[in-house]
């Protein structure tokens, strides 16, 4: 299956994961989110949010193994979208981080997207800390599992790698809509001694690759198309045939690619062990669309009666985190530059 998009780069979200034997008792889990702009300015506060790196942050796991669970657990941003300032009260993006620690201790099983989620989502959490938490509770829980039934207990040495995966969702702007091109790759790692003189595709166990697209109707939000396909390669076949998975997901169309989404992929994928990979990657398509949305704020605004630019016109989603919670500097700000715009439109 190949991407066909055609249009201007808008915005770029790269997420990864790697499994990283620590001891014998040990699993070290590490997690990065990379969101880049590739074009517009947003209104944000009282600053200009330009194009380029928005979202820079880090999380790390300690794994205690036998049964797995959370033994430690920390976050860190590097590049977040608000520094403490007037503007925001003195509040940043930084400030639930600690909130993670509540994961310190859950098993990694059915229950730990629920503590997680409880921890990080709504209007005490972060938003993004929380889609790389998901993603690296997700990728340790079936990597491990894969591990253990290829392999066993079979010793690895410390600081060799378990599994990797990594996730690139791509948004496209067209004159059609939004596309959106995701790619995701996971990577087994064999257990071997530590010598120099290793064949690199020795340490090939397995790799599963997904490649999907999702074609949006800008003004709607609404899926025109959903298709998607993956591959299963190893040392004897390096690039394995593709499985069509489109069939599964062509009723999505139609649907809202933002409001119940999740759900919805949750519903139709999340039964079966296999299915995993795949509904891993797609939960993280209405996340980078939203990503998206500043690239095409200049398409809405440029239309005849469409409301002006103001201070909060980026504003985010009321109570999606902690910076636009109900009450919070910023939601306050927001309200109130939106009364003013109407005030002023109403005037006119």
């Amino acid at each position: 299956m190949e991407l066909e998009t055609t249009g201007a780069p808008a915005h770029t979200r790269t997420l990864v994961v790697s499994l990283v034997q620590r001891s014998p008792e040990s699993v070290a889990a590490r997690g990065a989110i990379l969101d880049v702009r590739k074009r517009g300015l947003v209104p944000m506060a009282s600053d200009l949010q330009t194009a380029g790196v928005i979202h820079d942050m880090r999380v790390h796991a300690e794994i205690a193994l036998d049964p797995a669970r959370i033994s430690a657990i920390d976050v860190g941003q590097a590049s977040i979208a608000f520094e403490p300032s007037l503007a925001t009260g003195g509040e940043s993006c930084r400030d639930p981080h600690a909130r993670i620690g509540a994961l310190v201790g859950a098993r990694l099983d059915a229950a730990a997207p629920r503590t997680l989620s409880g921890a990080l989502g709504g209007p005490l959490g972060c938003s993004h800390v929380l889609t790389l938490a998901q993603l690296l509770l997700s990728t340790a829980q079936s990597g491990l599992a894969l591990d253990r039934a290829r392999h066993g207990r079979a010793a690895r040495p410390d600081g060799q790698r378990i599994y990797h995966r990594s996730l690139t969702i791509d948004g496209v702007l067209s004159r059609e809509g939004i596309s959106l091109a995701l790619q995701q790759a996971d990577v087994h790692f064999a257990p071997l001694p530590a010598r120099a003189d290793i064949d690199p595709l020795e340490r090939l166990a397995s790799r599963l690759e997904i490649r999907a697209q999702a074609d949006i109707d800008v003004d709607s939000m609404v899926l025109r198309s959903l298709r998607a396909a993956e591959r299963e390669s190893g040392r004897d076949a390096f690039y394995g045939p593709w499985r069509d998975r489109s069939d599964r997901l062509a009723d999505f169309t139609g649907r809202s690619a933002l409001a119940g989404m999740a759900g919805a992929l949750f519903e139709r994928l999340g039964a079966q062990d296999a299915d995993r990979p795949l509904l891993d990657a797609l939960r993280n398509l209405a996340p980078t669309l939203i990503q998206c949305v500043p690239a095409v704020m200049e398409r809405w605004q440029s239309r005849p009666g469409a409301p002006r630019p103001g201070m909060m016109a980026g504003g985010g989603m009321t109570d999606s985190c902690y910076m636009w919670r109900t009450g919070g500097a910023l939601h306050k700000r927001m309200v109130g530059d939106l009364a003013a715009i109407r005030g002023v439109e109403a005037a006119e």
